[in-house]
């Protein structure tokens, strides 16, 4: 394989060594600061782990903007994004839409550690509500996706059941993220920290044992669990005070926004 070959983290340490002063002479007095993040930021990285870079910039003109840069480099996956503070704190430190893969982000400084450890500390504001919303917000996708599992055992598709559970599946594990207020630290571990939190249906782990054990041919067992789960979800948000269902269909009344509390 040319395009994956293993590295030592001391290898992408020299990698980043290589980088710092190319990033300097791009970016000049713009730059305000430069970490790394991922599992290289984590010191978990192994054989074939990427490497990830933020270079952190005073601000970034649209008619001149800094391009990111993605690059396989013999054998080594290398990204860097270039962003301003205000951004990063918005798309990840606060609880938007990606925030239940990105929020876990820890930066290892490498340029300006003050600014950076700055960035690790922040907290958002008023957490816990609006990981709540996010949660009923994203019901939908849970609703769909399971729908789509449910036809499936139906028409016994035994070759489409296993994409439909994964995605069905997925959409449960971002809910539950928002739903317990604690974002996943990478993909990998996903299901693993699922099943540390408090909040989740008293089935989910007899539904995780299905999709790990890969048993969702199983139909019926499959059909079963699955309904008990969606049930339990719909409880665990009617205790919390959510009202996630629609009763008027008139598209000439405004829709009403997910997670509107009781």
């Amino acid at each position: 394989m040319k395009g994956l070959k293993k590295y030592k983290h001391k290898e992408r340490e020299q990698v980043v060594n290589e980088l710092v002063p190319l990033i300097k002479k791009r970016v000049g007095k713009n730059l305000v600061a430069l970490a790394a993040q991922g599992s290289f930021a984590r010191n978990e990285d192994i054989d074939y782990s990427d490497l990830e870079l933020i270079a952190f910039v005073k601000k970034i003109d649209r008619d001149k903007k800094i391009a990111g840069m993605g690059k396989i480099r013999n054998g080594l996956l290398v990204e860097l994004i270039y962003t301003t503070k205000e951004s990063y704190i918005k798309e990840v430190k606060e609880p938007t839409e990606s925030w239940y893969i990105a929020g876990s982000d820890k930066l290892m400084p490498i340029i300006n550690k003050t600014f950076i450890e700055r960035l690790n500390r922040y907290k958002a504001k008023n957490l816990k509500k609006r990981c709540l919303n996010h949660a009923a917000k994203h019901w939908y996708e849970v609703q769909e996706s399971t729908a789509k599992v449910f036809n499936a055992v139906l028409k016994k598709n035994r070759t489409g059941i296993p994409l439909l559970v994964f995605d069905m599946y997925l959409h449960m594990l971002r809910v539950l993220s928002f739903l317990n207020q604690h974002p996943y630290t990478t993909f990998s571990k996903f299901i693993e920290e699922s099943m540390r939190f408090k909040t989740k249906p008293r089935h989910f782990y007899e539904l995780t044992k299905i999709v790990v054990e890969g048993k969702y041919q199983h139909l019926t067992g499959l059909r079963k669990t699955t309904e008990k789960v969606f049930s339990e979800f719909e409880n665990i948000f009617d205790e919390l005070g959510f009202d996630l269902y629609y009763d008027n269909l008139d598209p000439g009344k405004p829709m009403k926004d997910w997670a509107i509390e009781k």
